[in-house]
């Protein structure tokens, strides 16, 4: 390994240690879900807050792929975006379908969770920065690399102190049928579990690849990684305005 490589290799680490860090089992909205303790209310507020920017996901990435020279890295793009919007290579259907199941098991409807007229303050500076970060043509894309698509792919394993997956806790404890947890099978199960969890391992060493051939300057590292400093303190705000409206009431239990 070359110096170069080397160095490219610890900002990469870096940038990794900082999601690590602060990754999502280290908000209180999350340890409160995978805990079981949430009623039926936060889990409503949960899916029709997080829609909004989970459905400008595939929009984003390719924003970043539409400028990525190199073939077989724009390529692994457009296999991520393949299987979010058609669900092809997983047999899951389009990701975001699924997640909208998740909301009608916890009795919303399909236009609630879709069409959600309140949009949280919050919410809104999480879509600004993903938007201005994979798609201004005045950001080099590596930002957006690093403050969108590492910091959802390259996410450690949410998992409760007993190491129960999102999924397992959605399945065992809130009762979730397998269609309307789908969801969680694709991007909050465990490699041990079931083998689509490997896709977003995949996802995030392309990632990392597209970070160690394109953001080689000292600017272009700074940038990267400030983007995506602010990129986790802006979810966390997101995350911590969900919880702050939660109803109160029993822990939910899904009975068909």
């Amino acid at each position: 390994m070359t110096l170069a490589e080397r160095t490219q290799s610890a900002f990469v680490a870096e940038l990794d240690q900082l999601i690590h860090d602060r990754r999502k089992m280290t908000s209180p909205l999350y340890q409160h879900i995978l805990a079981g303790r949430a009623s039926v209310g936060l889990l409503r507020e949960f899916v029709v807050h997080r829609y909004p920017i989970k459905a400008m996901w595939t929009r984003n990435i390719l924003g970043i792929a539409s400028r990525v020279e190199d073939y077989q890295l724009r390529r692994e793009l457009v296999e991520n975006i393949y299987e979010e919007e058609t669900g092809q290579l997983t047999g899951g259907g389009r990701h975001l379908d699924t997640f909208v199941d998740v909301g009608l098991a916890f009795g919303l409807t399909r236009e609630q969770v879709t069409e959600a007229p309140e949009r949280l303050p919050e919410t809104q500076a999480v879509i600004d920065h993903n938007v201005w970060a994979c798609n201004s043509p005045d950001v080099h894309f590596t930002v957006g690399v690093a403050s969108v698509l590492l910091l959802m792919e390259g996410q450690p394993p949410i998992v409760d102190p007993s190491g129960r997956s999102m999924e397992q806790v959605m399945r065992e404890t809130y009762g979730l049928p397998s269609k309307a947890n789908t969801f969680f099978l694709h991007h909050a199960s465990s490699a041990e579990e079931d083998h689509v969890s490997e896709l977003e391992d995949d996802h995030a060493e392309t990632a990392r690849r597209l970070l160690a051939a394109y953001c080689v300057s000292d600017a272009q590292q700074a940038a990267a990684y400030d983007g995506l400093a602010r990129a986790i303190e802006l979810r966390h705000r997101h995350f911590d305005a969900i919880l702050a409206r939660d109803p109160g009431g029993e822990p939910f239990r899904f009975h068909g």
